[in-house]
């Protein structure tokens, strides 16, 4: 008996170290096939863009269809790989097929990608490093992406995306998230909102065991393959902190919309049950009415 449990013992080590080395090995694969990806988007398909599609609005939105199968391919190569699974909980349909002003988290290095790859036509707000990418730089922009660096004309340009009725993905943190660290979010978002007169989608994404975080090298992968929530919640209206302008002015009425955007996508921190929307909701309702 001791003898057959130390044979167990030592085949289920060695098949998690097998399986370890698969994981590593084919996520390796899969960063590599997304940077080829990129170079095949800025010597393929964006030469092809500019002779067949003439029409600058046209050659975006086309632009975009094709990030979007893209990300959809890469997703689905990874989950084929083990090398994780992604579940949507939510009104998926309509994150297809409306125009919506997305504020997410952002706990990993992929979730603008798993987001994308259900989203035909979105645009997101990118850092101003990829505009100079080699790999990257060609999607970026044919795609009309929002550069970070623009300053005051960044809020602009939000609201416009809105209005030409894109999908505008927002992580209002501005980074990856920092294990540890109490989440400090930007304005941008909020005051956008606001300006928009557009309801904010909040999408919470979490990933277990934790993995692509600020700090994590690609290759520091977990001892089992990651698990994706993306959880998909009601939104949050803007229409009080519109009307507070009157009376409080536009700054504190940004800065309470970025409170119940701040509670809303973090109250998993705190919170396992699903009454946790309810009670950000509830929490903004009270900024509003506190003056806080």
């Amino acid at each position: 008996m001791a003898v057959e449990e130390s044979v167990r013992r030592t085949v289920k080590t060695l098949s998690l170290r097998l399986n370890y080395i698969w994981r590593l090995f084919a996520t390796g694969f899969c960063f590599l096939t997304f940077a080829l990806m990129g170079l095949s988007f800025r010597f393929v398909v964006c030469p092809l863009l500019d002779v067949f599609v003439r029409d600058g609005r046209q050659r975006e939105l086309a632009a975009r269809r094709v990030v979007q199968k893209s990300f959809s391919l890469f997703v689905g190569l990874m989950q084929s790989l083990r090398c994780l699974e992604c579940r949507f909980e939510g009104d998926l349909e309509r994150l297809r097929s409306e125009p919506l002003l997305i504020c997410a988290n952002h706990p990993t290095l992929i979730d603008v990608v798993l987001l994308m790859s259900k989203i035909p036509n979105a645009t997101c707000i990118v850092k101003a490093a990829l505009t100079h990418s080699f790999a990257l730089k060609a999607p970026v922009l044919t795609s009309g992406y929002i550069s970070n660096d623009s300053g005051p004309e960044l809020i602009e340009d939000c609201i416009q995306a809105v209005k030409k009725k894109d999908t505008l993905i927002i992580f209002p943190e501005g980074t990856r998230t920092r294990p540890g660290i109490e989440p400090r979010l930007k304005h941008g978002a909020a005051a956008a909102a606001i300006a928009a007169r557009a309801n904010i989608t909040p999408i919470v994404i979490s990933c277990t065991p934790p993995s692509l975080m600020k700090g994590m090298a690609w290759y520091s992968i977990p001892s089992r393959k990651m698990s994706f929530s993306v959880k998909i919640l009601p939104d949050i209206d803007v229409n009080p902190y519109v009307e507070a302008q009157a009376s409080i002015g536009r700054p504190a009425a940004v800065r309470r919309l970025n409170q119940t955007i701040k509670e809303t996508l973090f109250a998993h921190q705190e919170a396992s049950n699903g009454q946790a929307s309810s009670r950000t909701r509830a929490q903004g309702a009270h900024h509003l009415q506190s003056g806080s």
